[in-house]
């Protein structure tokens, strides 16, 4: 057969493009257009809270009208003059200026915040604005226990036998208990004098108004305890300012006399705080020892606080309670009348203010407690104990005070003008001859407040009563 030559050819460039197209690198697909990228236009303050004096008050979000109020308390305002801000905001979006920079947020008109969205185009300013917040303080009996109940031992001196530190509380023979009653230790003394010797006792125990104890010991002239002012010769003041599991530190001394007896603390020993106890002297007038620390400044200054009021006229005593920790703030006189007339309280503003002060009254006859109500109805047994402090911005006093058959225990304002002057009416605990005593303490973990009563007596007692603050 005869050879073609041309369906040769054929056959050969087939082969060829073939081959070729076999071998040929295969073309990328184009790459997808991107997407466009779409910012967000969220620009809202969902939620803000300020941070002053260590307290952190929340605010509410009035979103139609671009405000946040922050409702505060009275006792709260003066931090508020130069505090941080926590904000939280649409996701993305920013805010200006800085909130943690400190700020005064008191001024008038407020404090604005500018929160822009992601886009940079849309923004929103809010305004904070403060107002008082509407409470209502109330007071309530939490627990009332005998000594054998509390498993604790008399105090066999009749002055301040309890005080806290922090929320416990530490009675005169060096036991610690917690706010249910139940024991949690014994007070550290290392350190203390005439610690370790039979006999020792504390003589006067209180706290200030932070929750630090504070305590006196009274020693004779070779060292050994004296809890009587007939024997003291050395006389020391000691506060527990890191608990009392820890060792106190020295306050006071003195080897001029009893300077022991009737004290009270107020403010924060550490910053601004007061301690005040009774000169050794008594007259037909009374002279306090006031020692006043001052935040920034070591050790303390002293002051005179003096009485118009009788304090060798066979009673049995009296002292001076501060409402703060500073020496021109209020201050509470308890002053014992003798011969079956009770106690008198009185207010004074300011340390040097003598002749000022203005009487409380109790309310042992209005509420047909007893018939005998004493010069001021708190009762006409003449023992008691003033303990003052402030919470909510007003001051307050626990005036505990006596009948023959009972210890009577009033809350009231400094002011007897106040709409709501009694946070706690009058009421009567069962303790016959009573020796009573207070402690206050604040519990900023829950808000709450607490007053311990300590009365010694045929049948000693202790009650806790607990002072809750609703914000309405």
């Amino acid at each position: 057969m005869k050879f073609n030559r041309f369906f040769a050819f054929l056959a050969a460039a087939s082969m060829i493009a073939l081959a070729a197209s076999c071998n040929k690198e295969p073309q990328p697909e184009p790459e997808p257009e991107p997407e466009p990228v779409v910012k967000s236009d969220a620009c809202k303050l969902t939620a803000l809270s300020l941070e002053a004096a260590g307290q952190s008050i929340e605010g509410f979000v009035y979103e139609e009208d671009k405000v946040v109020e922050v409702a505060y308390m009275p006792d709260q305002y003066a931090g508020l003059a130069n505090a941080t801000a926590k904000l939280t905001v649409s996701d993305k979006a920013t805010v200006s200026p800085d909130p943690t920079v400190a700020a005064d947020y008191t001024v008038e008109g407020g404090v604005k915040f500018t929160v822009t969205a992601e886009d940079g185009e849309h923004k929103a300013v809010y305004t904070v604005v403060l107002k008082e917040a509407e409470f209502n303080v109330k007071c309530q009996l939490v627990w009332q226990k005998t000594y054998g109940d509390l498993g604790v031992g008399t105090a066999s001196f009749s002055q301040s036998n309890v005080g806290f530190s922090g929320t416990n509380f530490v009675t005169r023979n060096l036991e610690v208990l917690d706010l249910t009653g139940a024991k949690v230790g014994t007070l550290n003394v290392e350190g203390v004098a005439a610690a370790g010797e039979e006999g020792f006792g504390l003589a006067c125990v209180t706290n200030d108004h932070a929750g630090h104890l504070v305590a006196s010991v009274g020693v004779t002239a070779d060292d050994k305890p004296a809890p009587n002012s007939d024997s003291v010769v050395k006389s020391y003041i000691y506060v527990w300012k890191n608990g009392w599991d820890k060792a106190p530190e020295q306050f006071y001394y003195t080897d001029e006399g009893n300077v022991t007896l009737y004290m009270s603390a107020g403010g924060d020993l550490t910053a601004d705080g007061i301690i005040n106890v009774i000169s050794p002297g008594r007259g037909a007038t009374t002279m306090f020892h006031t020692f006043y620390t001052t935040a920034g400044a070591e050790g303390y200054q002293w002051a005179a606080f003096n009485t118009q009021y009788v304090s060798n006229d066979g009673n049995w005593g009296q002292m001076v309670s501060p409402a703060t920790g500073k020496i021109s703030g209020d201050f509470v006189v308890c002053d014992s009348q003798g011969n079956n007339n009770g106690m008198m309280y009185y207010v004074r503003h300011g340390y040097e203010d003598l002749g000022a002060d203005v009487a409380l009254n109790g309310t042992v006859l209005d509420d047909a407690l007893a018939e005998g109500g004493g010069s001021n109805q708190y009762g006409n047994y003449s023992i008691g104990h003033a303990r003052a402090f402030t919470l909510n911005g007003t001051a307050y006093v626990v005036a505990c005070s006596s009948g023959w058959p009972c210890t009577y225990v009033t809350i009231q304002t400094l002011n007897p003008e106040d709409e709501n002057h009694y946070l706690l009416r009058t009421q009567v605990l069962a303790t016959p001859a009573p020796v009573p005593c207070s402690a206050y303490c604040f519990d900023e973990s829950t808000g709450k407040a607490y007053v311990l009563v300590s009365a010694q007596s045929e049948s000693p007692m202790m009650a806790l009563y607990e002072i809750i603050t609703e914000i309405l």
